[in-house]
């Protein structure tokens, strides 16, 4: 039965995400989109392939969307490996690990970097097996108090370009720099504990990385990459080398 709903599963995903790699970096990752469903039957077929531990922290979750929303992400983060695997096993048999900081990687391809993020809408995921890569994907709905946040986190230049628009018009700028910035951490295999103000953006005349940890290799070293097609913010961040 584990096989069926591992099958049904890989045959959901396949349909029902999308490939949206940047043209420009193609040739060096992947990055993959699937909306999240609201179908019972599909978060059951999700659990079914997920172990042990993953199930009882999915019962932590108090509500019923919450909990449904990390099976189908913990799913989904197993047919991403599939992907990059070349495998027909099952995905309960696609079995990732984590670093002491979070960071996920296959024990059957360490060699290859991996990154997830999800909001209630979707899940991203994206790999590579060149560079250290970085995503991170927040709902455009969202309201966190923008320019209070960016004057908190954010350097100067990046505030200041928040706060230069009204309203709710900060919002959208505010989110491509705090995905930016959750990105670039992971791409280092690092979390916000290690300081969103590590990294710095500019997007004017075009984004790019001002400054970067120097013990990992500055801001020459760092590519940056707004995601289109989510229908929410994302972006990507790529390390130049994995070691």
């Amino acid at each position: 039965m584990t096989q069926n709903h591992s099958n049904r599963i890989k045959d959901f995903f396949a349909v029902h995400s999308h490939d949206i790699t940047p043209v420009s970096v193609r040739h060096v990752a992947h990055v993959l989109y699937a909306p999240v469903s609201n179908d019972p039957e599909i978060t059951r077929c999700c659990a079914s392939v997920l172990s042990k531990i993953e199930l009882h922290r999915a019962e932590r979750f108090i509500e019923q969307g919450d909990r449904s929303l990390f099976i189908q992400r913990r799913a989904f983060r197993r047919f991403c490996g599939a992907l990059s695997l070349g495998s027909s096993k099952s995905l309960s048999q696609v079995v990732f690990e984590e670093t002491e900081n979070g960071r996920p990687y296959l024990f059957d391809l360490p060699e290859v970097w991996f990154s997830f993020s999800s909001c209630r809408f979707g899940f991203l995921g994206a790999w590579s097996a060149m560079h250290g890569i970085g995503v991170d994907i927040e709902d455009r709905t969202r309201d966190p108090g923008a320019t209070a946040l960016a004057r908190e986190f954010f350097s100067a230049a990046e505030a200041r370009a928040v706060a230069g628009h009204d309203g709710l018009a900060n919002l959208r700028p505010f989110l491509h720099l705090w995905n930016l910035k959750e990105a670039a951490l992971k791409s280092i295999g690092e979390g916000l504990p290690y300081g969103l103000n590590a990294f710095e953006f500019e997007f004017d005349p075009s984004l790019r990385v001002v400054q970067a940890p120097p013990d990992h290799g500055g801001p020459g070293q760092f590519s940056a990459h707004v995601i289109e097609g989510t229908g929410n913010c994302a972006a990507m961040v790529i390390r130049s080398g994995i070691n």
